[in-house]
């Protein structure tokens, strides 16, 4: 009697695609099937978004509330940060900043598609909030209010760098109650060849270590697309 085990090659398997004339490789691919995702959604968030999109995404947002309520009392006013730095090329700290600062000065982004698609899990902003968004934080859908921070407290100032001299944003995000859960400190510089940028959220300290990394990886899809359409806008 023979027995059959599942035999994985040892190496990886490739594919070239033959179409339109021409033989691409998958990295190609890749970039279509992005591109088509990025269609996909931008259509979804168009048809159904607004209040539609809340229903829809009622009962996760309610568990992403208690999540944060619950590391804000865990953590007994302290906090950490997830932080994102840019090297750019062909954009100022100032123009960056002018550009961010006519989007957000009021906490309130004033072109909605640059700020749904400035990430994939940007789902929705909640109609009734005068600045605010629904998106993937920590694995959970959060629902949260943007406001201008005009005062920071001490644990939370203590994050930004004076080296980094131009202020793009200082903002407080409040959960659907009304309490503090997190904070927003973007700054930068202007360089010889563009900017230096620095951008992080300051979250509760008990926020585990895979949601600040994984908020890390949204600061860098979110503000590449920002730096993007700074770019486009000066030009």
């Amino acid at each position: 009697m023979h027995t059959h085990t599942d035999q994985r090659s040892p190496h990886p398997v490739t594919v070239d695609v033959h179409t339109m004339g021409r033989t691409f490789e998958e990295s190609a691919v890749d970039r279509w099937e992005l591109e088509a995702a990025r269609r996909a959604l931008k259509n979804l968030k168009a048809v159904a978004g607004g209040q539609v999109m809340m229903d829809l995404l009622a009962d996760q947002i309610e568990a992403g509330d208690r999540f944060h309520a619950g590391l804000v009392e865990a953590s007994g006013g302290t906090y950490r940060e997830s932080r994102t730095e840019f090297t750019v090329r062909g954009l100022s700290g100032t123009d960056l900043a002018r550009w961010f600062r006519s989007q957000a000065a009021t906490g309130r982004f004033q072109d909605k598609t640059a700020l749904l698609n400035a990430h994939p899990e940007h789902y929705v902003e909640p109609p009734e909030y005068t600045g605010g968004m629904v998106e993937t934080i920590g694995n959970h859908l959060t629902r949260f209010k943007v406001s201008v921070a005009r005062e920071l407290p001490p644990p939370v100032s203590a994050h930004l760098d004076a080296s980094y001299p131009i202020s793009l944003m200082n903002a407080l995000l409040s959960l659907d109650d009304g309490t503090p859960f997190a904070y927003c400190l973007h700054q930068a510089r202007d360089t010889a060849t563009g900017a230096d940028v620095v951008v992080r959220v300051v979250y509760p300290s008990a926020a585990p270590d895979s949601m600040i990394e994984g908020h890390c990886e949204h600061l860098a899809i979110e503000f590449r697309s920002w730096i993007r359409n700074a770019a486009a806008a000066t030009r």
